[in-house]
């Protein structure tokens, strides 16, 4: 095959630190594998503490997340007449926002890995994910699960 379909989505992810926002552009590399790209932004939000002194209001982060990910699909059919289990890794960098300046400075990046299962099923035409995933970063925390909902369409 000269051509592989090619397909757009849209993602979001949460976890216990914050929430990410993603473009997930793919291609279908096998029958039941895909290979998408992560690029997105992830905000977090540092939790309030409170001393003597009074309420102190942690710093919020904004951070540019880029990564490939490896998605395969564990059956060939539906499972109920809906679902399908999938499978994830994912491997990437991630950089805070604030370290990357004009003149000759790239920014602090970090390595980022992630895996994960979870299902899929079509609603019309749009193919919508729920996914479980366990991240590792060590410039936002060192690792947390995440919970991924994302919709695709060619």
């Amino acid at each position: 095959m000269l051509f592989s379909d090619n397909f757009h989505g849209m993602g979001m992810q949460m976890t216990s630190k914050g929430t990410g926002i993603y473009y997930k552009p793919g291609i279908e590399w096998r029958k039941n594998t895909q290979i998408l790209a992560d690029i997105g932004a992830y905000f977090t939000k540092h939790r309030q503490s409170v001393n003597s002194f009074g309420l102190i209001n942690g710093n919020s982060s904004i951070y540019l997340d880029l990564s490939a990910v490896l998605k395969q699909e564990l059956f060939k059919t539906l499972i109920g007449g809906v679902f399908k289990p999938i499978i994830i890794i994912q491997g990437g960098s991630i950089a805070d926002l604030s370290t990357i300046s004009k003149i000759n400075n790239l920014g602090n990046w970090r390595t980022k890995y992630a895996f994960g299962t979870g299902i899929q099923f079509y609603n019309g035409r749009i193919l919508n994910e729920l996914l479980f995933k366990f991240n590792k970063n060590n410039l936002v925390d060192d690792g947390s699960i995440a919970f991924q909902l994302a919709m695709y369409w060619k």
